[in-house]
């Protein structure tokens, strides 16, 4: 019996050991990222309510909103692990007026993205998408992340509430005494972008050490190639218009910036 109680003992104390070593060692626990997508306006900082001149013309912004969703990460090993629930509206808006003024969509910025419970890995590359998956766009009962009828995109008249707005840009335009009200917006399933981004180097995430990956949202890029003198709104009826911006979105306007371990 006095044997036995001492093989216990041993045992008891090899667990408490290998325990606390465990708990000394969190590197294989899961960790987080923060995603920054920083708006500019070429090497500007992205303000509203300020001019801006672009291609000889004045923009004063009072709108910048896009879907970031379909978030996934791949290890240096190539697996890949797909971030759930993954729908985030990033906003840089003044106070929205709603159902004709019964109440108002606050103003709002919102630039970071905090992406938690990552399995531990040194991560190479990062993919995600703007947008709304169709699934999603087609059935607005479905509730995912922030998708929500509440969460003013859908909420505004665009595209007869039957779909998410993907994106939306607006300004006044200025050239001399001439003010244009400027709408630039994306939607439509053929309009879904995703878009994949090499690390220069794995970035480790694990309990210890998270990830700042940082993009520049350059909203010059976002209009480039349009005419907005002729087209000043941009919408469901302009389809070429339309597919043009969400091609900026996902070839030019979102660019990486750093990605770091910290």
């Amino acid at each position: 019996m006095k044997h036995i109680l001492t093989l216990s003992a041993v045992a008891a104390l090899f667990l408490t050991a290998c325990s606390k070593d465990d708990n000394n060692d969190t590197s294989a626990f899961k960790g987080q990222t923060t995603l920054t997508f920083d708006s500019r306006v070429s090497t500007e900082d992205f303000a509203l309510n300020k001019d801006f001149t672009i291609n000889g013309a004045k923009y004063n912004f009072t709108q910048l909103r896009y879907w970031v969703s379909n978030v996934s990460l791949t290890n240096d090993k190539g697996e890949v692990y797909n971030v759930p629930n993954a729908f985030y509206l990033l906003e840089e808006n003044n106070a929205i007026a709603v159902q004709d003024g019964a109440y108002k969509y606050p103003a709002r910025k919102r630039e970071d993205v905090t992406i938690s419970d990552i399995p531990a890995g040194n991560y190479k590359s990062i993919s995600f998408s703007v947008g709304v998956d169709s699934i999603h766009n087609n059935n607005l009962s479905l509730q995912a992340g922030e998708l929500s009828q509440l969460n003013g995109m859908t909420n505004i008249s665009w595209m007869w509430h039957t779909s998410y707005i993907f994106s939306s840009l607006k300004a006044a335009r200025i050239v001399g005494t001439d003010t244009t009200k400027v709408t630039v917006e994306t939607g439509l399933n053929t309009n879904f972008r995703t878009l994949k981004v090499d690390f220069p180097n794995a970035v480790s995430v694990n309990a210890n050490q998270a990830t700042a990956i940082k993009f520049n949202v350059d909203v010059t890029k976002i209009i480039d190639g349009l005419d907005l003198s002729k087209t000043p709104v941009i919408g469901a009826a302009q389809k070429t218009e339309m597919t043009k911006v969400a091609d900026n979105y996902s070839q030019k306007a979102i660019l990486a910036a750093s990605a770091t371990s910290k």
